[in-house]
């Protein structure tokens, strides 16, 4: 087994705090600083070169509008309250029962994930 480098400890370091920052959100930061933070700390260290960042930005056109399309989505169904509707509908079908209640909510979020996948 090869001992790691310098380069790949910096680079899972500078990940693991990335998502550290993502998950955990310190100082109530928005998420994506913490990911483009960690990006330019990758870039800045000379971990990834430059013209490798760019590039990747770049060839994630079709994934940024997926997501652009998604959030809108959610937010459109937000304000119609299809999520207060379907999580009345999953309290009224768990008639009281814990564990009924998170299968049925699993299963919404499933469903809806899918369905606006689709």
């Amino acid at each position: 087994m090869s001992a790691i480098t310098v380069t790949q400890a910096g680079t899972w370091a500078i990940a693991a705090l990335a998502t550290g920052g993502v998950i955990m959100r310190p100082w109530r930061l928005p998420e994506a600083l913490w990911a483009v933070l960690g990006a330019f700390g990758l870039v800045a260290l000379s971990l990834l070169p430059w013209r490798e960042a760019v590039r990747a930005v770049g060839s994630g056109t079709d994934v940024y509008l997926f997501l652009i399309g998604m959030m809108l989505l959610a937010e459109l169904a937000r304000q119609h309250g299809v999520f207060d509707w379907l999580a009345a509908g999953a309290v009224r079908l768990a008639r009281g029962s814990a564990n009924r209640l998170f299968a049925l909510v699993f299963g919404i979020g499933t469903l809806v994930t899918s369905v606006a996948v689709e």
